[in-house]
């Protein structure tokens, strides 16, 4: 799907994507913001520097999606977010990685992840992973 799919998908009016931009690098926070604008039909809702945060936000909040930097992921943490999902389940979690690597990406998938997102490709692995969290979001308002 090309990135203006995003523009266009669904009816007008319909409520954007909320996206919460979790990653300690307030910088790279900037540059997936401005990615996110460009792209539009999402909306950055918030930022979190550490895991105890993105928890606040997500259960505070309406988020539909947390792109969330692999670093801040730790095996306790990780339990968190399992309990996190369990709470809610309707909310996809896109890991940010570092090293994008095969192995990496299977254990984003085991340890109950959606999406891997490798941050030196953003611009071009972003988006159809905004696209799939907006099918499945206009497919529940339904």
């Amino acid at each position: 799907m090309s990135d203006s799919s995003l523009r266009e998908h669904g009816p007008e009016g319909r409520r954007p994507l909320r996206v919460l931009v979790a990653d300690k690098n307030g910088h790279f926070r900037e540059t997936v913001r401005r990615v996110l604008a460009r792209l539009g039909r999402c909306v950055a809702s918030g930022e979190a520097s550490t895991i105890a945060e993105v928890i606040t936000q997500v259960t505070s909040a309406r988020i539909d999606l947390v792109l969330l930097d692999v670093e801040m992921v730790t095996s306790d943490r990780l339990a968190e977010l399992q309990r996190l999902a369990k709470r809610l389940p309707d909310l996809k979690v896109a890991v940010l990685l570092s090293d994008d690597t095969p192995e990496y990406r299977q254990a984003v998938l085991v340890h109950g992840g959606h999406f891997s997102v490798a941050k030196a490709h953003l611009e071009e692995q972003l988006p159809p992973v905004l696209n799939s969290v907006l099918a499945r979001t206009v497919t529940s308002l339904a």
